[in-house]
């Protein structure tokens, strides 16, 4: 994967519907209707989550699917769920030290 194409995930990561659909997918394939589910999505439009969802996938970090009348996500670069994880945790830690 060149730089430019590193850079592109970054930036795809760097929306917080996007980074809360890709913890989401970390746990296992889902289709939209679970996305829009989550509390980050769930202000958000059908039309405005499938922006999100073009986003990642151009990016490289996700994959859909069709079965049936349903499009399930799929997760490709689960390395990318955990630099979330890991920012969140160091954030927490670092919270927990000036208190």
């Amino acid at each position: 994967m060149t730089l430019r194409e590193q850079a592109a995930v970054f930036k795809a990561l760097g929306h917080p519907v996007r980074l809360a659909m890709v913890r989401r997918l970390a746990r296992g394939e889902c289709c939209v209707c679970e996305l829009l589910g989550l509390s980050e999505v769930a202000s958000v439009s059908g039309p405005t989550v499938s922006q999100h969802l073009l986003v990642l996938k151009n990016a490289g970090v996700i994959r859909d699917e069709r079965r049936g009348q349903k499009i399930f996500y799929r997760l490709l670069l689960p390395c990318v769920a955990e630099i979330s994880f890991c920012v969140q945790q160091q954030t927490t830690r670092a919270m927990e030290v000036t208190v």
